[in-house]
């Protein structure tokens, strides 16, 4: 297993939202460079369709932190509830 500490879902999913906006960019830039600034709207449309298409493939490892950082999360929240639970569902102990 890996001995880094867990990153924090928030973290992991701003560290993938910066990487998809970053894509985004560069795909418009090339795309506003391939096609020059006549038709904005298909240069918009290609670098988004572009940026999604490559994320899917260049962002991979990103997602797949998010994911087993969120898993993390629930399943952490999960302990904690069935440990409260356990604790109110105890019988008290008499007090002297």
């Amino acid at each position: 297993m890996d001995d880094r500490p867990a990153q924090s879902p928030g973290r992991a999913l701003a560290v993938y939202s910066l990487l998809r906006l970053a894509l985004l960019a560069v795909c418009f830039v090339v795309l506003r460079l391939v096609l020059g600034g006549e038709q904005p709207l298909l240069v918009v449309g290609g670098a988004v369709l572009m940026s999604a298409l490559l994320s899917l493939v260049l962002l991979k490892r990103q997602r797949d932190a998010f994911a087993v950082a969120a898993g993390s999360r629930a399943e952490q929240r999960r302990a904690d509830r069935v440990t409260r639970r356990a604790r109110l569902d105890a019988p008290e102990s008499p007090q002297g």
